[in-house]
């Protein structure tokens, strides 16, 4: 009977088939939203594909919510308790694929290297790191970089960090590194 039990439960898991539950979101990560239960015309704002983005996504009408590190289940949960709390819906079930586009966490190098362009991402990937990848400074860099990330941009110093590797930043997916020229 107990098996019975559990093999019922986890037919009505609010993750999609295919994807293991366990696997937590990172800033970076891709995933579609389905919100079933009030009529369609209702919900079709709600069925969209986000990406998480300095830890969080943000939603219409209910704003960011924290995805970093929570798995599949998890989020959905905690959106349909925030759809319900705004009184947005009274019924409110959230469906989320995960992974949809694993492959697409990458940055954008450009400004002074040999070789502008996206590359992906991957993980402990640093600011000097993404530039050599890019072919390293051309010969008209200066000694300004810059990480652009959420619209801010922050400065760093070529010499510096080769003085203290310590200073050199870790790159985020969908980061927009710059090499500044002389």
């Amino acid at each position: 009977m107990r098996h019975l039990i559990v093999f019922a439960l986890s037919l009505f898991a609010t993750v999609a088939p295919g994807v293991c539950a366990d696997t937590r979101f990172r800033n970076g990560d891709v995933f579609e939203l389905r919100l079933s239960g009030p009529p369609e015309e209702f919900t079709r704002e709600f069925n969209i594909v986000l990406t998480v983005d300095e830890g969080s996504v943000n939603l219409p009408l209910i704003g960011r919510i924290l995805a970093v590190g929570k798995t599949s289940t998890q989020l959905a949960s905690e959106i349909e308790n925030r759809l319900k709390q705004a009184k947005i819906f009274t019924i409110a079930n959230v469906n989320i694929t995960a992974n949809v586009g694993v492959n697409q966490r990458f940055i954008i190098v450009g400004g002074s290297v040999r070789q502008p362009g996206r590359q992906q991402w991957v993980a402990d990937l640093t600011l000097t790191g993404a530039i050599s990848a890019a072919g390293g400074p051309s010969d008209f860099a200066g000694d300004g970089m810059k990480i652009i990330r959420g619209g801010v941009a922050e400065k760093y110093s070529r010499k510096a960090i080769k003085k203290n590797p310590a200073l050199d930043p870790k790159i985020q997916p969908n980061d927009i590194v710059e090499q500044e020229g002389d």
